[in-house]
C-alpha cells in the first residue's frame, strides 16, 4: 500500500493573538494530520472546525443556516485520547509540540480558532493524505 501526501499547509504561523486561521480544503483526502506547536510560554485554547458546505464558511463568524460549520473532535496521537470539539486543546504556559488526527470523513473544509490566549505564539499545520 502506498500513500499520497500533499505538502504541509499552514493554518497559523506563529499567531500571537486570538483569531481564526486559514481554511484548508480537505475533501479529497482520507486522513488529515495536524501538528500544533507553541513558543514563548504559550497559554491558549484552540478549537478545530470543519464544514461540508460547498463553499468555505466564514469560520470566524457565528454558525447559522447560511454559515454551516461546527467544532470537531480530534484524536491526540500521543495518548489516543479523543478531545471534544467544544472543549478544544489548552496549553498552560509550557511549550510543546502535539500531533492530532482529524476524522475528515465527508468534510470539505478544515480550520481552527484560538479562542483564548494570554501569552506566546501558536503554529498549526496540516498534512492531508490518502492510502492507495
Amino acid at each position: 500500500m502506498s500513500r499520497q501526501y500533499t505538502k504541509e499547509q499552514i493554518i497559523f504561523n506563529a499567531k500571537a493573538a486570538t483569531g481564526t486561521g486559514l481554511s484548508i480544503l480537505v475533501e479529497d483526502f482520507q486522513h488529515v494530520l495536524l501538528t500544533l506547536s507553541s513558543a514563548s510560554s504559550a497559554n491558549f485554547t484552540i478549537k478545530f472546525q470543519a464544514s461540508n458546505s460547498d463553499t468555505a464558511p466564514t469560520f470566524s463568524s457565528a454558525q447559522s443556516v447560511t454559515n454551516r460549520w461546527d467544532y470537531i473532535q480530534v484524536k491526540d496521537l500521543q495518548s489516543g485520547t479523543a478531545i471534544g470539539g467544544d472543549t478544544g486543546v489548552a496549553f498552560a504556559g509550557t511549550d510543546d509540540v502535539r500531533l492530532f488526527e482529524v476524522n475528515s470523513s465527508g468534510q470539505k473544509w478544515l480550520c481552527a480558532t484560538i479562542t483564548a490566549r494570554s501569552a506566546g505564539a501558536v503554529t498549526l499545520t496540516t498534512k492531508p493524505f490518502n492510502n492507495e
